[in-house]
């Protein structure tokens, strides 16, 4: 039995199909055939029923499906640790991002590629529910986001930084010289929001969630770094956004929300008892490190 046949049968498992398979795969449907057959061959067992139209699992198969997974996770992460004897000089960082986070990642991801440029980075940008799914499945090393609502037993979450819900404005808009503000005293001007679902827009939903504000919203969005560009360039709009989505941004003013329940910490999220790579823990570092916050997180590293 070889990994490389499991890992083809639990490719023709999830796609039902030898030739979309062998398409995502780039082998020949005859080469996948052969291998699925030597596997069964070697098992005694049928684990796909095949005609000319469809294919699925066997009962067997479907038995062996899930040893064969774990077989190839386990295989995946042996090869993990393997690269991280080698400092860092080759693998992939696989990180999940909420878009109202996405914002604060940009000079660590430069820095990381740039020091360790033969380690590939995939970001992946979320709403919090479908990253914890990532991490469950492990398509994902680490998530990142303001601490979410729901606890997930399975996920171990560490807060990097606190941080607040605030009022962003144009640094030509006319209230940019306040240094806080009332939600009341916002109802006379224009809004531009993050989408519904993104966590600024949730925490900004919670804070008015009873109350009787009339708020003039022209535009939501779902890419806060456009919807930042929007409000500096229209210097009218006002938006809400986390303060630390401000970092090292020019034109546009953080004003304090004078309101109970903006707090919004930054946190990440690794899947529980899990293997946490090299790769991982350096990218928390220099994130730490670029962000300049004071983080309780050395003892993961």
């Amino acid at each position: 039995m070889e990994l490389r046949q499991l890992k083809y049968f639990v490719k023709v498992a999830e796609l039902k199909s030898f030739s979309e398979a062998s398409r995502v795969l780039n082998v020949t449907q005859s080469t996948l055939s052969q291998q699925i057959r030597q596997l069964e061959g070697e098992l005694g067992v049928e684990l796909l029923i095949r005609n000319s139209h469809h294919v699925r699992l066997s009962d067997v198969g479907a038995a062996f499906l899930p040893q064969a997974e774990k077989t190839i996770s386990a295989a995946k992460t042996c090869l993990d640790k393997v690269r991280d004897v080698q400092q860092l000089g080759s693998g992939e960082l696989n990180l999940g991002s909420t878009y109202s986070f996405l914002p604060l990642l940009k000079e660590t991801v430069l820095m990381f590629m740039k020091q360790y440029p033969g380690v590939k980075v995939n970001i992946s940008c979320h709403s919090m529910a479908t990253l914890m799914n990532m991490l469950h499945e492990e398509r994902i090393d680490m998530a990142l986001s303001y601490k979410p609502s729901m606890v997930d037993q399975d996920i171990d979450s560490h807060i990097l930084f606190d941080n607040r819900l605030a009022v962003l404005v144009s640094d030509t808009h006319p209230l940019a010289k306040r240094d806080s503000i009332r939600l009341s005293e916002l109802e006379r001007y224009p809004f531009a929001l993050p989408a519904k679902g993104l966590q600024a827009r949730n925490s900004f939903d919670r804070i008015i969630d009873g109350c009787d504000y009339r708020f003039d919203v022209r535009l939501e969005i779902n890419e806060v770094n456009l919807l930042i560009d929007i409000v500096r360039s229209s210097g009218q709009l006002v938006t809400v956004l986390s303060e630390a989505a401000l970092v090292r941004t020019s034109g546009i003013k953080a004003i304090t929300l004078d309101q109970q329940g903006t707090q919004m910490e930054g946190s990440f999220h690794v899947l529980k008892n899990g293997y946490m790579k090299t790769a991982t823990k350096e990218f928390l570092r220099l994130l730490c490190e670029n962000m300049s916050y004071g983080l309780a997180l050395m003892n993961l590293l």
